[in-house]
């Protein structure tokens, strides 16, 4: 039994009571993987119970043990409470290959976001128009940490996290319901992009040393910002006789290959000398954890009055590239994109004069 992928797909195999293999298919993303680790663990689960109940020594003391366990396990399936299944979820994640900061962030979220709404509730009690209709309500209608309104994918963000928790329960075996089932996810609206090559230099003027350099690796390598990227590229991770960087995606749990131009060897191979800490961007000879507030004095100090975020400059890479004419499949690679059809559609429109082309291979018809 284990899970793998499979074109993208998180896929486990198990053996059925005929001992024949089965394949079960889940789907892509995190939410997917949460749903086969917890069909995999279940799976075990059974397979360990079977083997306990077909042992032939005191047959008796086993039949009670197994029944009584049984009644425990219904009544407490009966009563748990969203608090109590959210903390065997995080536990879950914790032994499944998830990052301690991911972990650590969801868990501020159910402290801080779900359980003040919903931590008393028994899950088998819950509805999807008695409870979770509220729970989004809530959401819509108030604002967040920083006073202003949440986006919609912010709360479509908290649908799937909670979303996850539940299935992870039914999978379990711990809940009988879903109360998320019949939910639809709003449509959101895309992010316009308004940053350019100009504004990013500008912004780099008025940075820290460190933000500048930070920004330079990431606009160059194409990374996601933060500690599932940027932060967490260590010099190990770069090849300089082959002029590679080599990049794990946490999001992605993958890793890819990124050359890098030569301006930005020679400058990595002056920083290396200087690093003491063995990460690519360091503040003050140690590893960084954070540095959206450096990068947004540094946007004020420019006068950039628009909305800009340090992921913008992977955008700005992909479509800068696309743009120029670069190849729609090798740019994926180099956004470490599991599928091409997510490169296709973000970055499809920045293929300049591509349905032109396209209308133009037409026949005349007379």
């Amino acid at each position: 039994m284990g899970v793998y992928q499979r074109d993208g797909r998180w896929m486990v195999y198990y053996f059925d009571d005929h001992e024949k293999r089965r394949d079960k298919s889940f789907g892509r993303g995190d939410e997917a993987y949460s749903k086969a680790e917890a069909f995999d663990q279940a799976m075990r689960s059974q397979k360990e119970q079977k083997a306990s109940a077909s042992l032939p020594s005191v047959q008796t003391e086993v039949k009670i043990d197994v029944s009584a366990s049984k009644v425990v396990s219904e009544i407490d399936m009966c009563e748990i409470t969203f608090k109590e299944l959210a903390a065997k979820y995080i536990g879950h994640l914790q032994i499944s290959g998830r990052s301690d900061n991911n972990i650590s962030k969801l868990q501020k979220m159910i402290e801080n976001q779900f359980n003040p709404l919903l931590g008393e509730k028994i899950v088998n009690n819950m509805t999807y128009l008695d409870d979770m209709v509220p729970f989004i309500k809530f959401f819509m209608s108030t604002n967040g940490n920083h006073g202003r309104p949440r986006a919609q994918p912010t709360i479509n963000r908290y649908g799937d996290y909670v979303n996850a928790i539940f299935n992870f329960g039914v999978t379990t075996g711990l809940t009988n319901v879903n109360p998320m089932h019949g939910r639809r996810k709003s449509k959101e609206k895309p992010r316009e992009i308004q940053l350019t090559i100009e504004d990013v230099k500008r912004i780099m003027d008025n940075a820290e040393e460190h933000i500048k350099w930070a920004m330079e690796v990431c606009f160059n390598l194409g990374t996601r910002p933060g500690e599932s990227e940027l932060l967490a590229l260590k010099w190990e991770d770069i090849d300089f006789e082959q002029g590679t960087a080599r990049i794990y995606a946490t999001k992605t749990r993958s890793y890819r290959t990124v050359p890098i131009n030569a301006s930005l060897l020679e400058k990595m191979k002056c920083k290396k000398s200087e690093s003491q800490s063995g990460y690519v961007v360091e503040y003050r000879g140690k590893n960084i954890g954070m540095i959206r507030k450096g990068f947004r004095m540094a946007c004020r100090r420019a006068g950039i009055t628009y909305p800009v975020r340090m992921y913008d400059l992977r955008h700005l890479f992909a479509t800068v590239m696309l743009s120029k004419g670069a190849d729609l499949a090798a740019v994926s690679k180099l956004l470490g994109h599991s599928m091409i059809s997510t490169t296709t559609s973000h970055y499809y429109h920045c293929l300049e004069g591509e349905k032109e082309r396209a209308i133009g291979l037409l026949p005349e018809l007379v």
